[in-house]
């Protein structure tokens, strides 16, 4: 996929997010990550083709539906919505339903709790690159092949969690991806450079492939009790992966009985 179909498609799905309320220029590049001057082109390229319209507050209305819809083998997603908010109001804490799309991590569900101490950046819709080696991606890229991540990313392209971000060589970050236990938890006590710490483990349809992330975020404060905190963190999580992909396998197999 071209890098300019790619760039078109992240504006499409953010601007449709936005149907009922507009967003502005500025909240847009700030949301996609994409370049100023990229977001003004193409905004005024869809407005002058009446897919977006500026009201007086200078927002962008969009006259459009865009939606790539989540296809998972035996997937219901209510299940994964009342997953993330039996989590969120379990830690008080964030739960998300992150997809991987290509090197893109792309957020389905953002359930948080109103009493948690941080709000996320990430909201429904947003993407971000796997660069980051943080949990996510790890957790993410230890579900693939090396021979289709070495086919579809950048290997120079890695880079450290958090403030720092220094660079990883593609062999360093070959072996954290191996260190991964694709049916376990995965998480980072240090935080990102936000200063969200994330837990995450995988969730896999009913035909056994990778799905995507259900996760915990959190403020990256310091831990009176750490292994108790993760453990506390890992019961839930464990739970409802375990809750979800046999609700899955259920669901097929009463179909298959009917059928």
């Amino acid at each position: 996929m071209s890098d300019n179909l790619k760039r078109i498609l992240i504006l499409l799905e953010h601007l449709s997010l936005a149907k009922d309320d507009g967003m502005q220029v500025a909240h847009l590049v700030e949301e996609t990550g994409l370049a100023a001057s990229t977001v003004y082109r193409l905004v005024s390229d869809l407005e002058n083709l009446g897919y977006l319209r500026k009201v007086d507050d200078r927002r962008l209305i969009p006259n459009f539906s865009f939606e790539q819809t989540l296809s998972i083998s035996g997937m219901d997603l209510q299940n994964l919505n009342e997953a993330c908010r039996t989590v969120s109001e379990s830690l008080i804490a964030a739960s998300e339903f992150i997809s991987l799309r290509g090197p893109n991590l792309f957020w389905h569900i953002s359930e948080e709790h109103l009493q948690q101490p941080i709000r996320l950046r990430a909201s429904v819709g947003f993407i971000r690159g796997s660069y980051e080696l943080d949990c996510i991606s790890r957790m993410a890229l230890a579900h693939s092949t090396t021979v289709n991540v070495e086919g579809v990313w950048d290997v120079s392209g890695f880079f450290e969690v958090g403030v720092s971000g220094g660079k990883i060589s593609w062999n360093t970050a070959k072996a954290r991806i191996a260190s991964v236990k694709p049916e376990g938890m995965e998480f980072d006590l240090m935080g990102n450079a936000k200063g969200v710490r994330r837990y995450c483990v995988a969730i896999n349809g009913s035909d056994g492939e990778f799905a995507g992330l259900l996760t915990v975020a959190e403020a990256a404060t310091p831990l009176r009790d750490v292994d108790g905190h993760v453990a506390k963190i890992s019961t839930v999580l464990l739970g409802q992966k375990e809750a979800i992909e046999k609700g899955w396998k259920n669901t097929m197999n009463t179909v298959s009985h009917l059928g």
